[in-house]
């Protein structure tokens, strides 16, 4: 990065709280006071040093939903078994202790944060209500007397509500066989501490009465016993959600929507209520569908996605220009290499998108990202079609970063933002080769192609300048700068994650003619007055961009292309070879 590239990256992160952010806030509809002093550093936006790949300082936080606090000027990710860490810059990390509280005491444990819901009341029909006192940590235990909280905090998401003036925070509460929830903790600070508010949806509730002590009744009215649709038995996940995973985000008009599930009955949507950050009670959901075939439930709400155990968790929407797009990971999320287990491993990142944020969704291919019965959708016999955009999965060899036994696999469980600085991040975990199941946190930036799918770029985000609305309107590396020797890698679906398998790069040429030759046969175009450039390998077509990008772990910038191949889902990086 030249020194008019720093200059220019330093002013444009300097503009951070003054643009709008990922919640849709904007840094009026934030309290005056929003900054306690234990996070009142000075933003690094403001120093001279600009951080190459090997001053990176990484993070380990699982399942890493990401949001943007304009008081502190801060990133903040927060992940299952309470891990947060925040940054300024999305590339040097620290973690941070975000504690409890109940009834005003902070330092509370985790057995006994989730006993008792603050809020007890709440309006349906424009009448106020009574919420039951739902005890979240004695849900979780039904199943299985033995359990314990600890490592069952799973998949948190925070959003900053408007209305409320406070930082919301979803969280899911797992237990055994289905009996886990969603819930609201709100907190002054984004740092907390955070405070048990009530349930936003429940489940589990299969057998006998204990749909009493939730809101079901409250949503659908009272019963004398269990709805027959709800008395699935031991089938549960064959009908309906496990209620972990939120999603929560304002839609274009400024609607609350949360996203939810996991395997089992698939993923489902709910509207919120803006003034509560609950569900709202005065929103209904006529059932259709019958049986296993419910897709909309008058409790569970709107299904988007999968269903049937067919594997995928994680939801993820954020809307980007045009689009809600829906990100999901497919598989188990270990590292793979156990022949006897085939759920272990097989972790990859896939897309859908919708103009409308409760669905359809749907991928490049025009699949739906709703299953309509059982398939399987990861792996190497994957057989459902390759359903979702592959964003891109295992991989090695690649430019040095991700080599030997740090070479990325089982990458997902992401989150991704439309930042306040221009630029749209991936933010997920990835686990490593040869690293057990040891993993980090790793950023990359996202581009529209031509058609608005969303791609990603071929190595971590290190304060490249590049930002979205440049990628339709300048041509940031010229024709003659593209031509050269490059290594190109296809992100195919169906590795083999038994034997750990991982896709490596092979050597092409750009031709300056437009040809392509080497392992791979082709052409390649680059739109006059874009960075839009389509490659084209052994016919298959990749509408993509080229920007540039740095070589890790060298502090070198050359160009790298990433693309997506429509008709099949499929994605393709490339850099150019430069000597030095």
């Amino acid at each position: 990065m030249n020194k008019q590239n720093i200059k220019y990256w330093m002013m444009a992160t300097a503009c951070l709280g003054m643009l709008t952010t990922v919640t849709g806030c904007k840094e009026d509809d934030f309290p005056d006071n929003a900054i306690p002093t234990v996070i009142a550093d000075t933003p690094t936006e403001f120093s001279e040093q600009v951080l190459w790949p090997s001053n990176l300082v990484r993070v380990s936080v699982h399942d890493p939903s990401v949001v943007y606090d304009p008081s502190s000027w801060s990133y903040y990710i927060f992940g299952s078994h309470r891990g947060v860490a925040k940054s300024t810059n999305l590339m040097t990390w620290s973690t941070v202790n975000v504690p409890w509280a109940v009834n005003g005491e902070t330092g509370v444990g985790n057995d006994a944060a989730f006993l008792t819901p603050e809020v007890t009341t709440v309006k349906k029909g424009g009448v106020e209500v009574e919420l039951p006192a739902f005890n979240a940590f004695e849900w979780s235990k039904k199943a299985n007397a033995a359990w314990s909280v600890d490592g069952n905090m799973w998949a948190p998401d925070v959003i900053y509500n408007k209305e409320m003036k406070k930082w919301c925070m979803y969280l899911s509460i797992n237990g055994d066989f289905w009996y886990s929830s969603v819930i609201l903790l709100t907190s002054d600070y984004i740092v907390g501490p955070y405070t048990y508010q009530a349930p936003v949806v429940i489940g589990g509730f299969s057998a006998g009465d204990s749909y009493k002590e939730t809101d079901l009744e409250l949503v659908i009215g009272e019963q004398e016993t269990l709805p027959a649709r709800y008395a699935t038995g031991t089938e549960w996940g064959n009908r309906y959600p496990n209620c972990i995973d939120p999603c929560v985000f304002y839609d274009e008009e400024g609607k609350l929507w949360m996203s939810y599930g996991s395997w089992s009955g698939g993923i489902w949507m709910l509207e919120l209520d803006e003034a509560t950050g609950l569900r709202d009670y005065d929103v209904t959901y006529a059932q259709q569908g019958n049986g296993d075939d419910i897709t909309v439930d008058p409790y569970f709400g709107k299904k988007i996605a999968g269903g049937h155990y067919v594997s995928g968790e994680a939801s993820y929407i954020e809307y980007v220009d045009g689009y809600y797009y829906l990100f999901m990971t497919y598989g188990g999320l270990m590292a793979g290499g156990d022949p006897d287990d085939y759920n272990n491993g097989g972790y990859q990142m896939r897309m859908f998108r919708s103009e409308k944020p409760d669905g359809p969704y749907v991928d490049s291919k025009g699949g739906n990202a709703v299953f309509s019965s059982y398939a399987l959708n990861f792996g190497p016999n994957e057989n459902d079609g390759n359903r979702g955009v592959n964003i891109f999965g295992a991989y090695g060899e690649w430019g040095g970063q991700a080599t030997g036994a740090w070479a990325e696999r089982s990458q997902g469980h992401n989150s991704v933002i439309a930042a306040p600085d221009g630029r749209t991040y991936l933010v997920y975990h990835s686990r490593f080769q040869g690293q057990g199941e040891g993993h980090a946190v790793r950023v990359h930036q996202m581009y529209q192609n031509e058609d608005k799918w969303l791609v990603a770029a071929p190595f971590e985000y290190t304060g490249e300048i590049a930002k979205s609305a440049q990628i339709a309107n300048e041509q940031l590396i010229s024709k003659s700068q593209i031509a050269g020797n490059y290594k190109m890698l296809v992100h195919r679906y169906k590795l083999n994650h038994l034997t750990k398998e991982l896709a490596t790069p092979v050597d092409v040429q750009l031709n300056a003619d437009g040809s392509i030759s080497g392992a791979y046969t082709g052409s390649w175009t680059a739109k006059d007055g874009t960075s839009y450039v389509n490659i084209t390998l052994n016919g298959a077509e990749y509408k993509g961009v080229m920007v540039l990008q740095t070589l890790e772990p060298t502090n070198n910038q050359v160009p790298a292309f990433t693309g997506l191949n429509a008709a099949t889902g499929v994605t393709a990086w490339g850099y150019k070879v430069v000597e030095e």
